[in-house]
C-alpha cells in the first residue's frame, strides 16, 4: 500500500508539471540579408507580460507554457514588427523573418513665383 501511494504521488506530480512544460523555440532572421540572425530582438507573447530577447545567433526561448496557440510579437529597431501564431505542442521551431522598415519622407512643396 505504501508503494502504491508513492506511485500515485509521483504520477500526479509529473502530470501537474507536464501541464506547464511546453516551450517555444525560435529564431529571428533578417529577411533582406540572406536570413542573417538578428541579435537582441524583442519577442513577446501577445496578451501577456511574457517576453524574451534573441541571443547572438537570433535564437529565443519561452519555457513552462501551457499547450495551445500563442501569438508572438517580434520587434527590432529599424525593422517592421511582425506577429506570428504558433502552437506550443507542435515542436516546430518558430522562424520570424523581419523586413527593413521603409521610411517615407514627406514631400516638400516649393513656392513658385
Amino acid at each position: 500500500m505504501k508503494y502504491l501511494a508513492t506511485l500515485v504521488f509521483i504520477l500526479i506530480t509529473s502530470i501537474s508539471f507536464a501541464q506547464d512544460s511546453g516551450l517555444i523555440v525560435g529564431k529571428v532572421l533578417d529577411k533582406e540579408l540572406d536570413n542573417t540572425p538578428l541579435a537582441f530582438a524583442n519577442i513577446s507573447i501577445k496578451g501577456t507580460e511574457i517576453s524574451s530577447t534573441s541571443d547572438l545567433s537570433g535564437t529565443f526561448l519561452f519555457e513552462n507554457l501551457k499547450d495551445g496557440k500563442y501569438t508572438l510579437v517580434c520587434n527590432f529597431p529599424g525593422y517592421e514588427s511582425k506577429e506570428i501564431e504558433i502552437q506550443v505542442s507542435s515542436f516546430e521551431p518558430a522562424e520570424i523573418k523581419l523586413a527593413l522598415n521603409t521610411f517615407k519622407l514627406p514631400e516638400i512643396e516649393t513656392a513658385s513665383k
